[in-house]
């Protein structure tokens, strides 16, 4: 099939390393994306801490020190729901201002 005909268009917005992100959690286990508009990476070292990528601002990447196992960003509004083992049957939920 020709790139012309193809359902899907890509295009590279961003390289994660390129935030300041080490390619070790560049992986399925640590990034996640619920839209268009957000992407979270989770790093483990050295130390814990969730990196919020808006990609309205893509160059802006906001890093807070948070432990978590997965970390997704609501994409209507500026939330964070965390999901981890530390947390028991608790859904911690951040407003990210």
């Amino acid at each position: 099939m020709a790139a012309a005909n193809a359902p899907i268009t890509m295009k590279e917005v961003l390289t994660l390393p390129s935030l300041g992100i080490s390619p070790q959690f560049i992986t399925f286990t640590h990034v996640t994306m619920e839209s268009d508009k957000y992407l979270c990476v989770r790093e483990t070292a050295p130390q814990n801490s969730v990196v919020i990528i808006d990609m309205n601002m893509p160059m802006q990447p906001l890093r807070r020190p948070i432990t978590a196992d997965s970390a997704l960003m609501n994409p209507n509004t500026r939330i964070l729901a965390l999901k981890g083992e530390g947390y028991g049957d608790h859904l911690p939920i951040i407003f990210i201002f």
